[in-house]
């Protein structure tokens, strides 16, 4: 058997798979795992714990099989948007949908300036550094790879060697920047001088570019950056490295990286730390610059891994809440390996951390269930499902129950026929929660919004869920 026809025969024993995995509502079990087919190449899986309690939720895909692929992409696809609420960040749904995406997940950790802090490669330009040594997972046609990687950067202009600080992120005083147009503007804490370079070339991992000064000018915070230019910005006691710059000199940008064989590697994005590196649990917290509270305490987190085989998983664990209490950075280690991951990493969780298919958020966010705007994901991309014509679906079920309580819901289709329940991804928000099974379990009273994927079209219904009755009074019949 060829490898394309091993991974198809491995996708339809998934779809029988997730058909044997959901247990009977009367049956429920603390633990329970289910895998749904989405398209050919992508499955999505979903675990709940209800002892500890925990709740994971993720993505599988199989590279080279359909059409299904993945990279790394920026919200609002550049850096900065210097009049946005959110210095431009936006929540993974908007990614997704601006992309033409299937699914994705949140990925690097950001200050509220809204750049990378990581590493972040995209279709082979470079635009960020790592951060320290922090890890970044890479990866090209039949390469992956994740571990701690280091970058540098420097300019020659004549006799005159500078190492550059930072990239396409907010210049910080005594330093030198550089500013590419992904970046959209050019910012400084502080001012600077503000050298404006044209180039034909995009920046690499590993390579050197041209570049010719056009203009410099002093005391500037801020300036947007057009295509086929860059911006060096130098600040504090690196103001003079910039000024004496001669108009039409030519400069060379070098860059040099390593941790990885950057001849493969196509798409990058940072995070941090590794989880596991050749099948074994294994983190650097002082090498990677995390600290041991942030490990051991339970969060929401958010993970990538690669198996053996090749395949891809993309898996979020829900936390800060009474259905999910979060993981530990060695708990989430252990997730991984024992979805066969050989090699892992950890991204931004918290109230970051998303995990979407199209507009539905399949996990729960933590900030009150309210997707939090980041820098940047990973999407995933193959050929989206088109809703039939003239099919429409209905969700059935309760339209309120008590706060504590459980009930079945399911999808029928416009003809009245019941949808399978492979066929089924559920979702829901607010004041319950929902496995894969259909078995809604409520959380507090208010209401709950409970969503249902078919095929590529999304139904919702509302549910009120009502407080619980005082102990000592029978519920209503």
């Amino acid at each position: 058997m060829n490898g394309q026809a091993f991974r198809k025969s491995r996708i339809v024993l998934l779809g029988l798979t997730a058909l044997l995995t959901i247990t009977p509502q009367l049956l429920i079990a603390q633990s329970q795992t289910w895998e749904k087919l989405v398209v050919p190449g992508l499955t999505y899986r979903m675990e709940i714990d209800l002892g500890l309690p925990r709740v994971i939720h993720a993505f599988r895909y199989f590279p080279g099989s359909g059409s299904v692929y993945s990279r790394p992409e920026l919200a609002g696809s550049q850096i900065f948007v210097p009049d946005d609420a959110t210095k431009g960040r936006e929540v993974l749904t908007k990614t997704i949908e601006t992309n033409g995406a299937l699914a994705g997940i949140n990925a690097d950790f950001f200050p509220w300036s809204g750049d990378p802090i990581g590493m972040m490669i995209r279709g082979g330009e470079l635009i960020s550094l790592p951060y320290l040594k922090r890890s970044a997972v890479l990866w090209g046609a039949n390469y992956s790879t994740v571990g701690p990687i280091e970058s540098t950067v420097t300019f020659k202009a004549g006799d005159l060697l500078r190492t550059i600080d930072g990239l396409n992120e907010e210049a910080k005083d005594n330093a030198i920047t550089l500013f590419t147009p992904i970046s959209g503007t050019a910012r400084s804490t502080v001012p600077g001088n503000f050298v404006l370079l044209s180039v034909a070339d995009k920046l690499s991992p590993n390579g050197t570019i041209k570049a010719k000064v056009e203009l410099i000018t002093p005391d500037l915070k801020i300036t947007q950056i057009e295509q086929g230019k860059m911006i060096l910005v130098g600040t504090g006691n690196q103001k003079l490295s910039l000024a004496g710059l001669p108009i039409g000199q030519e400069i060379e940008i070098t860059t040099r990286s390593t941790g990885a064989d950057f001849s493969k590697v196509v798409h990058a994005v940072g995070g941090g730390p590794r989880l596991i590196h050749q099948g074994k649990v294994g983190m650097n917290l002082v090498t990677e610059g995390q600290s041991e509270s942030f490990s051991k305490t339970m969060h929401p987190r958010s993970a990538m891994g690669i198996t053996r085989e090749g395949d891809i998983w993309f898996v979020v664990v829900d936390g800060r809440q009474s259905m999910s209490r979060g993981s530990s950075l060695d708990e989430l280690a252990k997730v991984m390996q024992r979805l066969g991951c050989v090699e892992a990493i950890n991204f931004d969780g918290g109230g970051s951390s998303s995990i979407a298919l199209g507009s539905l958020v399949l996990n729960r966010p933590s900030d009150k269930g309210l997707e939090r705007a980041i820098c940047n994901s990973v999407l995933i991309f193959g050929d989206i499902p088109k809703p039939k014509e003239d099919e429409t679906y209905v969700i059935k079920g309760v339209p309120s129950l008590e706060e504590g309580t459980t009930a079945t819901y399911s999808v029928v289709n416009s003809k009245g026929i019941k949808v399978p329940l492979n066929e089924i991804i559920w979702a829901a928000q607010g004041s319950a929660w929902i496995d894969q099974s259909g078995v809604l379990r409520t959380i507090s009273a208010g209401k709950a919004k409970v969503s249902a994927w078919i095929s590529g079209s999304v139904v919702s219904v509302e549910v009120a869920v009502g407080a619980a009755a005082p102990a000592g009074i029978p519920p209503k019949l």
